[in-house]
Order: structure tokens, then C-alpha cells, then sequence
């Protein structure tokens, strides 16, 4: 019973943290608010959290890797360094400037253009060593190849997280079901022991011991709920997941 009361005092302590945590995200009117104490967690998450997630009927086949926002951004990244590459490489090119003018003495008015007076001439330049454009077009190749592996390093992550939360909430569905049939067990057996101890044939002991088992069992299945429901927390956060009903 004594640990039993400990593990309560601990859970509440848990539950207090946890509160004040999430009432760093609670504002209304632009006003920070705090959960009271009769705010209570929903007994009945498994029917809503997918809806109000915007997970459900997302398989893993449907997820495409191009449209997740992070491997967007750095494959914007990529193109950016890659106009700058090209950028590089054009200053390696020689400038030629041609320049050919009509001379008037009016230029508002278009009949005043004389096309036997005029000025023409071009501009041709071209660097001898080269040194500091070929440096800056290599260094722009090395920008442009180190985000191309951050890109393909992070597609590589996240498809890989993603795969492994799917089969983790496998995983998980698996154990709710086993540990909801070892509960229902674990009742029976209470159940039976009392009626045996109606008759003369069982000992408080006993019935205890049935009792500890299922309550054991009770703390274990809420332990795999918990897990369930915060891998598919993270299901919502690695999907990046953009809420439309917010």
C-alpha cells in the first residue's frame, strides 16, 4: 500500500510538470493562460487523436518524400548554390561590350535620327590568370556538392524515421491487443479466486496476489498506450503534418 501511495505522489508531481508545460502553449487573445486543476487528460484519446492529428488513412506508401518541408527547403538551398555555380562559371567567360548610337540633337523627337550620324565601338575584356574565378567556381562547386549530400542525408533520415515510427505503431498495436488479454485474464482470475474464496477454498493472500498481478497489468497497459499515442505524436511531427481544422 505504501508503494502504492509513493507512486501516486510521483504521478502527481509528473502531472504538474507535464501541466505547466503545456500551458506554455495555451494562449487566448494573445493572453498566456494555465490549466486548472480539474482539467483532466481525455480517457477517450484512440477515437480522436488520429482526427485531430490529421493522421488517419495516411499510410507509409502514401507519404512522398520531394513534398516534406525540410527536404524542400534544402533542395531550394541547392538550387540557389547551383545558379551561383553557374554565376561562378560565367565570370570565366570573356566580356565583349558592343555599343552603336544614333547622334541627334533632338532626341524626343524620333524623326530627328539621322542614320549617317552615329558613334559605335565594343568593350572586349578578358582576365589573363584567372585565379580568383576559377577559386570562386570551385569553392562554389564544393557549396553546391556539400548541400546536395545534406539533402540526400536528410531525405535518408527522414524516410528512415518515418518507416521506423510505422512499424513501431505495428508494434505497439500488437502489444495493446496482448496486454488488453492478459488484463481480461488477470480478471478472471481475481474473479474466480473470490468465488473460490466464498467457498472456503482460497486465502486473503491469494486474493491479494490476484489483485497485485492485475493491477500490475492495469499500470502496464497504460504504460503501451502511452508510448502508442506518443509515437504517433511524433508520426504528426516528422510528417510535418500542416493542420487544416486549426
Amino acid at each position: 500500500m505504501q508503494n502504492r501511495a509513493l507512486g501516486l505522489e510521483q504521478a502527481k508531481i509528473k502531472l504538474i510538470k507535464k501541466s505547466l508545460e503545456l500551458s506554455n502553449f495555451l494562449w487566448i487573445n494573445d493572453v498566456p493562460v494555465e490549466l486548472q486543476p480539474n482539467v483532466v487528460p481525455d480517457t477517450q484519446v484512440e477515437t480522436d487523436i488520429d482526427t485531430t492529428l490529421e493522421i488517419i488513412q495516411r499510410p507509409l506508401d502514401s507519404f512522398v518524400l520531394e513534398n516534406h518541408p525540410k527536404v524542400r527547403s534544402l533542395q531550394y538551398k541547392v538550387d540557389g548554390l547551383l545558379v551561383n555555380k553557374r554565376l561562378k562559371g560565367n565570370k570565366l567567360l570573356p566580356k565583349l561590350d558592343v555599343e552603336y548610337n544614333f547622334l541627334t540633337e533632338n532626341p524626343e523627337l524620333i524623326s530627328s535620327f539621322v542614320t549617317d550620324a552615329f558613334k559605335g565601338g565594343f568593350t572586349f575584356r578578358f582576365p589573363l590568370f584567372l585565379r580568383k574565378e576559377r577559386g570562386d567556381l570551385k569553392l562554389a562547386k564544393f557549396k553546391l556538392r556539400d548541400a546536395e549530400l545534406e539533402r540526400d542525408n536528410a531525405q535518408v533520415e527522414i524516410q528512415n524515421k518515418i518507416t521506423g515510427i510505422y512499424r513501431e505503431l505495428d508494434s505497439y498495436t500488437v502489444q495493446n491487443r496482448l496486454i488488453a488479454n492478459i488484463v481480461q485474464d488477470y480478471k478472471t482470475l481475481l474473479t474466480a479466486e473470490e468465488r473460490k474464496f466464498g467457498f472456503g477454498e482460497s486465502s486473503v493472500f491469494l486474493i491479494n496476489s490476484r489483485e497485485g498481478k492485475l493491477i500490475d497489468a492495469n499500470l502496464k497497459q497504460n504504460e503501451v498506450r502511452n508510448k502508442f499515442f506518443h509515437a504517433k505524436a511524433m508520426l504528426f511531427k516528422t510528417l510535418a503534418v500542416n493542420p487544416q481544422i486549426l
